[in-house]
């Protein structure tokens, strides 16, 4: 796997909106928010703009990214915001100058699709964590997502063994050991990429997925998707991450989905590896860090997850 340079105090960072738009009045709060790790914000354009439910038009919000990378004066790249919109882009963006200008690159939830292509295509690691938003600004935050933040942007030190937040302990669902590399994301993604040069490739990895929002049928499907696509059948591990505001749909003529214990047993349960739930990082607060592209041990005797290197040089 390419490293990118861990950032230090006074790097410039780019700030781009790959996906859905912000509104003008919290740019303030995101400009804040990155300053306050003592680095120094650049808004590419993307930012400002709104396209219906984008962040300007497609060109704009590819060539963002292929500036913010190009730009030998830019360290780092965070997304501002997720939402939907890298799926339109991903066969815009320049992978050979990605490759050869490798650099931190942030962000979670829609930013998958770009976790995915940058990972198959250009063999980099990314960091999926909270974004500079006003939903999670840093400078007013918790000190455990911070915590993971901090070392994964500023160090090249590994993670270690993830500490659950107090009262969120991990759950097992499949007992087992294993070592791979961790890549993933939200699960509404992975299933949009299913067939596509993007998608991901999981034989030997350690599956991280999470999703929000979404009812527990729905789940079921995506999940189902992958299992088609063989996608549980040649992993090492799966690691599910939260399941923020997923509900069972009551709908109509008493119909009650299964609870989500239930679909991940049917689904993941027949593969012999190493599975467990509530991982908390994605559309949650406090979220951890996740380092992708690294190596990550599981070992469910002992319920640990342990980060074994760093994303960066």
């Amino acid at each position: 796997m390419i490293k990118p340079k861990s950032l230090k105090e006074g790097d410039n960072v780019g700030i781009i909106a790959p996906s859905s738009a912000i509104k003008k009045e919290n740019i303030e709060i995101v400009e804040k928010s990155v300053k306050s790790l003592n680095l120094n914000p650049i808004f590419y354009p993307s930012c400002s703009m709104r396209e219906g439910h984008l962040a300007g038009p497609d060109s704009q919000r590819a060539k963002d990214i292929n500036d913010a990378f190009k730009n030998k004066n830019i360290d780092g790249i965070f997304c501002i915001r997720g939402g939907y919109g890298t799926p339109r882009i991903l066969n815009m963006i320049d992978y050979d100058t990605v490759k050869n200008n490798p650099k931190i690159f942030l962000g979670y939830s829609d930013i998958t699709g770009l976790h995915l292509s940058f990972n198959s295509l250009c063999r980099m690691t990314t960091v999926h964590g909270p974004m500079p938003s006003s939903d999670s600004p840093y400078y007013n935050t918790d000190e455990y997502t911070m915590s993971s933040l901090n070392k994964t942007l500023f160090t090249n030190e590994p993670l270690g063994k993830y500490k659950s937040p107090e009262g969120e302990e991990l759950e097992i669902i499949k007992s087992g050991k294993c070592t791979g590399e961790i890549i993933g994301g939200n699960l509404s993604l992975l299933t949009a990429a299913l067939g596509t040069k993007y998608e991901i490739n999981t034989k030997g990895k350690i599956l991280f997925i999470e999703e929000v929002g979404e009812l527990n049928y729905i789940i079921d499907r995506m999940l189902m998707s992958l299992d088609l696509n063989e996608k549980f059948k040649d992993c090492a591990g799966i690691i599910l991450g939260t399941w923020n505001k997923c509900k069972p749909d009551y709908g109509y003529e008493n119909k009650i989905d299964s609870p989500l214990s239930k679909i991940f047993d049917d689904i993941l349960g027949k593969y012999n590896i190493p599975i467990i739930n509530n991982f908390r990082a994605g559309h949650v607060s406090p979220q951890f860090t996740i380092p992708f592209g690294t190596k990550v041990s599981i070992d469910t005797d002992n319920k640990e997850v342990v980060f074994l290197e760093s994303s960066n040089k």
